[in-house]
């Protein structure tokens, strides 16, 4: 029998929280309340620690453990228990994942689960193990689905399969492959459905999704809050327009700064669009996505986990340009 877990969880943009480091790349505790304070202070439907933005694979267990701690400490601190915060959890096993959730009780109001593929496994051993964890799990399971992270590459008639066979409560699909998503909105109508990028919610909003839990939101909360609620709300076309301009100038910052924005966008829309998908490895932001909050005066440094790619001095002045492009500096 499957096991019934509750999504509680509202429509709307959940920005996936940094994880700040020290420049000898130690926990920043006190970067992360001064994250926290910019998120919570907006007008966001919830938050999200330890996501890929967060540096997850790279923090050690007892560090992953710190960040929800604190972000459990600061939430119910300021008076805002009721935002909900989204966990997530890498692992490469069930025993690994419910260990952690287990860590996590009654710090999180939901789990976004990661299953690594490090040796081949088949579809249906994946399944199986989403379905073991949700289970043994204390709270609601969104499944991750990050191909180019997890190695992966479902159809759109697997996730369907994980979506309504396993227990969990929606996905947050990051696999920007619109075909699919569209797909899996058709056949699971109920299902609680988050994009990767706030940028892709015009393509999906008629379909049922719920939000996004977007690294666009890292840097731009406010903003991607507007845009979602304003079409979940059907606003006037002109104000989409505008909203979803000044957003589409933040992407190079979460993909390649040195690019243009008009030229970023345009690489995004073809490959979303392809029947296949062409997108097989993920960059990595989190230095430059630490850069802009610096930027927009949140008192972090951009140091990130060694072998990430560590802020060059043009990827600074480029991140800059794109702020003050999206009037945002």
């Amino acid at each position: 029998m499957i096991k019934i877990h509750q999504n509680n969880l509202p429509k709307g943009v959940y920005p996936v929280v940094p994880t700040p480091l020290l420049r000898n790349e130690t926990l920043d505790l006190n970067g992360l309340r001064r994250c926290l304070d910019f998120y919570l202070s907006s007008s966001i439907s919830g938050i999200t620690v330890l996501g890929s933005g967060g540096e997850l694979p790279y923090l050690t267990d007892s560090e992953q453990l710190a960040v929800v701690k604190h972000t459990h400490d600061v939430v119910v601190e300021t008076g805002n228990s009721k935002i909900p915060v989204i966990v997530g959890v890498n692992a490469f096993g069930v025993k690994q994942a419910i260990n952690k959730i287990e860590q996590y009780q009654g710090m999180a109001d939901a789990i976004m689960l990661l299953f690594n593929g490090y040796y081949q496994q088949s579809f249906s051993e994946l399944k199986q193990a989403v379905k073991a964890v949700v289970e043994r799990s204390s709270m609601p399971v969104l499944y991750y689905h990050f191909p180019q992270v997890s190695g992966h590459f479902l159809s759109a008639k697997q996730i369907i399969e994980i979506l309504n066979e396993t227990g969990v409560v929606g996905i947050k699909d990051s696999a920007l492959h619109l075909r699919s998503a569209k797909t899996v909105l058709k056949h699971c109508p109920q299902t609680a459905y988050f994009s990767g990028l706030s940028l892709l919610l015009p393509d999906l909003i008629g379909l049922g999704v719920s939000g996004a839990i977007c690294p666009i939101g890292a840097i731009a909360p406010v903003l991607t809050a507007k845009l979602c609620k304003a079409y979940l709300i059907k606003e006037e076309q002109h104000l989409l327009a505008a909203l979803r301009e000044q957003l589409i100038r933040l992407l190079p910052i979460v993909s390649d700064p040195k690019n243009t924005s008009v030229k970023q966008y345009t690489l995004l829309r073809l490959a979303v669009g392809l029947p296949f998908t062409i997108l097989k490895q993920a960059t990595s932001p989190q230095a430059h996505t630490k850069e802009a909050l610096r930027l927009l005066g949140i008192d972090i440094e951009p140091t990130v986990r060694q072998p990430l790619p560590s802020l060059s001095n043009s990827a600074s002045k480029a991140i800059a340009s794109h702020l003050r492009a999206a009037q945002l500096l």
